[in-house]
């Protein structure tokens, strides 16, 4: 595997040969073992960071997935420092760096030497990933043309190698599960979280994972500026979204404990209510560059429009994938690598799973003038509507 790897990425091993080695673990599968070796390659195959006293945590992507605004801030404030490297947005899956740089002048953009002194000095400090694991970059690209991107022991060494490259000493691992994962089913994304706990393990990382919901999106906002906007609102300690409030708690009271702080669902309660985390997300903002007095009121689009619902009843469904879709259109997401981010647009939503609603009740609203038809029409298609009550799923499915 080390030979492999390191030919790929020299130039040595041609696309064909990689894509049939490739094709290959798609059909075969591969050991433990062998997925621990292709990991292990990937993760040396460029820098590597140490950061044994910090916490992370990793998420597999989703719609308003914004945990890592408002738990990471949490644990910081809680006494747990966070180095975190993190990437920009692809299809509907939203990138923290997008989110963050939609704050005027924030730069995710910091040198080795800066990004380690500010660890050092606020506690929370996130940056773009950059080259980090070059050979799983160049295997990811190879993969997505081959058609192998659906292959767990390929998805946990890609996770893994770029984490175990962060050099973070406990981290959690957030597999979502549904619409709007790469996971559709629970079983499939426990599979993955054991798989990923595992190989995290083997690296001497003290690491643990979630299984959460993504059927729907993850709080009401869906878009860069919307998203960090209701981030703040959280970390004020304002009313949120129940789904957003416990998985933000969560994540950082697991944070809390991996890292051994006493009592953690206090501590994040009282970081919550003294304004400790909004005050240290302000601390970490002013660090990276960003205008804290932004966040008070963030630009989006004046182009909005609403939509009402069809008729009455009980919200049966709101599909995360086509809110993400719509928002997409939009401006909020990428297409492909390279294309330019609106940071003001997006979807919020107005309604969750087993709520009741009435005809012609706003049930979201569009921030954006791109292809502003066709997202409205996505995200009525994403709706659904029961004539009886609808049971609330839960935000969190399972734990390891």
């Amino acid at each position: 595997m080390q030979r492999v790897v390191e030919g790929y990425t020299s130039g040595e091993v041609p696309d064909y040969q990689m894509s049939a080695l490739l094709m290959a673990i798609f059909i075969r599968g591969m050991s433990y073992e062998e997925t621990l070796a292709l990991t292990e390659a990937m993760a040396g195959s460029g820098g590597r960071y140490s950061f044994p006293h910090c916490v992370d945590k990793h998420s597999t992507g989703g719609v308003g997935d914004k945990i890592s605004l408002t738990s990471l801030p949490l644990a910081a404030a809680c006494g747990a420092p966070v180095a975190k490297l993190a990437g920009r947005g692809l299809g509907t899956t939203g990138g923290t760096v997008d989110k963050l740089e939609s704050i005027p002048g924030f730069s995710c953009h910091l040198s080795e030497e800066r990004f380690e002194k500010q660890v050092e000095e606020v506690g929370l400090a996130i940056m773009e990933a950059g080259d980090l694991a070059p050979a799983d970059k160049a295997i990811y690209a190879l993969r997505d043309t081959t058609g192998t991107v659906d292959s767990l022991p390929l998805v946990g060494s890609s996770i893994v190698s770029k984490k175990a490259a962060t050099g973070a000493g406990h981290l959690l691992y957030d597999v979502k599960s549904g619409s709007g994962a790469f996971m559709k089913t629970p079983e499939e994304a426990r599979e993955l979280a054991d798989l990923l706990v595992r190989l995290s393990k083997s690296f001497g990382i003290d690491a643990s994972a979630l299984v959460t919901g993504m059927d729907e999106p993850l709080g009401l906002a869906v878009g860069n500026a919307l998203e960090v906007r209701e981030s703040v609102s959280f970390l004020r300690g304002e009313t949120s979204p129940a789904d957003l409030s416990e998985m933000a708690r969560t994540v950082a009271a697991r944070l809390l404990e991996l890292k051994g702080i006493p009592d953690p669902e206090s501590a994040v309660e009282d970081a919550i209510s003294s304004g400790a985390a909004h005050e240290k997300f302000s601390e970490f903002v002013v660090a990276q560059g960003g205008d804290p007095e932004a966040l008070e009121n963030l630009p989006v689009s004046d182009e909005v429009r609403e939509i009402s619902a069809p008729r009455a009843g009980h919200i049966a469904r709101f599909s995360a994938l086509g809110v993400g879709s719509a928002a997409l259109l939009l401006g909020a997401g990428r297409e492909k690598k390279g294309d330019e981010v609106d940071p003001g647009a997006g979807v919020e939503v107005f309604v969750k799973i087993g709520d009741e609603v009435e005809k012609g009740q706003p049930v979201a609203r569009l921030h954006g003038e791109r292809k502003a038809q066709r997202a409205g029409e996505l995200v009525l298609e994403a709706l659904e509507i029961s004539g009886t009550p609808i049971e609330r799923p839960p935000a969190i499915l399972g734990s390891l």
